[in-house]
């Protein structure tokens, strides 16, 4: 199994991830306002377009920036992630010196 310093994330996976779990939040909040559940989704929903709430245009292009944003997220948190595995370093090369 590799050191914790050794995991490394892939920021194109972590686009994927994160613009795929963006479109089915996107979807599940519009359906919720469809169905006439819009407590807190409508806001959600109105942050990528200024349609109706419940119609297919709001749905289209709403799915369209909850994926572009979802993959800028994903990449962004791959990216930090691998950029702070020098701070990961420094505590197991301590933990292995108190085990020793």
């Amino acid at each position: 199994m590799p050191e914790a310093a050794e995991i490394r994330l892939s920021p194109l996976r972590c686009a994927f991830t994160g613009a795929t779990v963006m479109a089915i939040l996107y979807v599940a909040c519009w359906a919720a306002a469809a169905l006439g559940f819009s407590g807190g989704s409508h806001l959600y929903l109105s942050i990528f377009t200024l349609a109706p709430i419940a119609s297919l245009t709001t749905l289209c292009v709403g799915v369209g920036w909850s994926i572009v944003f979802g993959a800028v997220t994903g990449a962004l948190t791959a990216v930090t992630y691998n950029a702070f595995g020098f701070a990961e370093n420094r505590g197991t090369a301590n933990q292995r010196s108190l085990r020793a």
